[in-house]
């Protein structure tokens, strides 16, 4: 049927151009959609441009969920135009996680690069991830905003502030990658497929592949996120509720997450063998020193007790540098972490909460500072 200018089919749903039908493709490049017509066919256009130019067969599978515009209209018309596309067309439980799933349910490619529909992303770089999970033989590559020649452009406040936080939350469990969070990834399509407990919710669904899928090797991609330029961004406040149940999810489960937090559970443990040997040490000198004097040698030995059993048993295999600087760098996130929890008690008390609860909240902050201080200084991976 032909409607404002597109060919469109009434009921698309496994839509494939006749090109795609006698080449199969090894690379399937997944983008979600819902209302992007000011955007899908640059989109489209430009990442057919750029794999054209390599030896590898592609497939671009355009998973939309119901678009109210004319998403769908000109996917169809690329199509018809001999575009290597196939549309997917979702009528129920929308979602780019859940779209995004059902891309590589259907794809045919053995490599799966999923980016945005809005060129957010820097597209010249799928022919690189491509190589590195095909020739190099690593199982996920990601696009990070987060690495030196990464960055963020033109994004407003809010923004950056909900993807800090996100990408601050999930490094507690993945310290080694800088962007756990990121929208653009290559995978090996075998490793998801072959991964049944993964549930596909909200939009960060490399955090539930890293989580949940039996990798080996990650290799992250500097790349610049340019804000969409046409069209509104999806992000609801639901959103980040589903990602703060899929956080919960993912440290439940036995994979990869859990050597981390088998980590901070000993670092807590050390933790609390350092106030132990804070209080005794504390005791012990105020007969001999002023109470501020002992106070402070007293900290400074539960902060070299806690560095040596950490050292010698929590981060045992991770020993970046001499034993002389590991030390010297937990001392300094260790003193950034007295700071927040004596900043924390004086807010907190000032308000009128109960100083038991104020200081156990500064507690908490400042050993969430001082593990992920230390794990991405003095035993980084």
């Amino acid at each position: 049927m032909l409607h404002n200018g597109y060919n469109f089919q009434t009921t698309p749903f496994y839509t494939m151009s006749p090109q795609s039908l006698y080449m199969r493709p090894d690379l399937s490049v997944i983008i979600p959609t819902y209302n992007e017509e000011e955007n899908i066919q640059e989109t489209i256009q430009k990442i057919s441009h750029i794999l054209r130019l390599t030896s590898t067969p592609f497939e671009i599978i355009i998973v939309d969920d119901s678009s109210t515009d004319k998403t769908q209209l000109i996917v169809t018309d690329l199509i018809l135009r001999k575009y290597p596309v196939v549309l997917l067309t979702r009528t129920k439980d929308p979602g780019l996680s859940q779209s995004v799933m059902t891309g590589i349910e259907k794809a045919r490619g053995s490599v799966i690069v999923c980016t945005d529909a809005d060129l957010s992303h820097d597209v010249t770089l799928i022919p690189q991830i491509y190589n590195e999970i095909k020739n190099n033989n690593t199982d996920i590559v990601i696009g990070s905003r987060y690495m030196k020649g990464g960055g963020i452009k033109d994004w407003p406040l809010k923004r950056r502030v909900i993807s800090w936080g996100a990408t601050f939350l999930s490094r507690i469990l993945f310290p080694q990658i800088t962007d756990p969070v990121s929208g653009f990834f290559g995978i090996k399509r075998d490793l998801v497929i072959h991964t049944p407990s993964i549930q596909p919710r909200g939009y960060k669904i490399l955090f539930e592949f890293l989580g949940k899928c039996r990798w080996h090797s990650i290799k992250e991609l500097p790349y610049v996120f340019t804000n969409r330029k046409l069209g509104n961004s999806k992000l609801k406040t639901t959103t980040m509720i589903d990602f703060i149940k899929q956080l919960i999810n993912i440290s439940l489960f036995p994979g990869h997450a859990w050597g981390e937090l088998r980590k901070m559970a000993c670092f807590a443990a050390v933790g609390i063998t350092g106030i132990a040997v804070n209080m005794i040490s504390l005791v012990l000198l105020k007969n001999y020193l002023p109470l501020l004097g002992a106070s402070f040698i007293a900290i400074e030995l539960s902060i070299i007790s806690n560095f040596t059993i950490n050292d010698a048993w929590t981060f045992k295999e991770i020993n970046p540098g001499t034993w002389l600087h590991r030390m010297l760098s937990f001392n300094a996130v260790s003193v950034g972490a007295m700071v927040i929890n004596m900043v924390v008690l004086a807010i907190l008390t000032t308000f009128g909460v109960w100083y038991v609860a104020a200081n156990l909240v500064g507690i908490l902050l400042g050993f969430a500072w001082n593990f992920i201080g230390n794990r991405r200084t003095t035993w980084r991976v």
